[in-house]
C-alpha cells in the first residue's frame, strides 16, 4: 500500500475526476447498449469477421485513443462500421469511446473527453 499525501483542494480535485469518470463509463454504457452492442454484442466480443471484438482489441487498448476516435466518429469504409459523428453527441461520442476503453477487462483508464473528439473533426 502506498499512501500520498495531497493538499485538501488536490484531493477534492481527483474526486472530482473520478467521479467524472463514473459519470462517463455509466453514460458510455448507455449509449454502447443502444447503439452498439447489436453488432459488437453486450460483452464486447462482436461477431467476427463482420463486427470485430472490442474485448481486448488493439484499437481499443491502443495508448493513443486517436484512432478509436476516428473510427467510432467516421466509420470505415467498405464495412458495415457507420459514422456516428452526426448521429451522436460529442459528449456521447466520448462516453461511449471511454465505456469501450474501460469494459470487459480493457482498463487502460482513459477518459476521452468531449473536446478530444472536437479536435478529431
Amino acid at each position: 500500500i502506498v499512501v500520498k499525501v495531497v493538499s485538501q483542494a488536490d484531493y477534492d480535485s481527483w474526486i472530482s475526476e473520478q467521479k467524472g469518470a463514473a459519470a462517463a463509463l455509466k453514460r458510455g454504457e448507455a449509449v454502447y447498449a443502444k447503439s452498439c452492442a447489436a453488432c459488437h454484442q453486450a460483452n464486447g466480443a462482436g461477431l467476427p469477421p463482420a463486427f470485430p471484438a472490442l474485448k481486448g482489441s488493439p484499437l481499443a487498448l491502443a495508448d493513443d485513443p486517436a484512432a478509436h476516435i476516428d473510427i467510432v466518429a467516421n466509420g470505415k469504409p467498405g464495412t458495415a462500421m457507420a459514422a456516428y459523428k452526426s448521429q451522436m453527441s460529442k459528449a456521447d461520442l466520448a462516453a461511449v469511446i471511454t465505456y469501450e476503453r474501460n469494459a470487459w477487462g480493457n482498463d487502460t483508464g482513459d477518459v476521452v473527453q468531449p473536446s478530444d473528439i472536437k479536435a478529431a473533426r
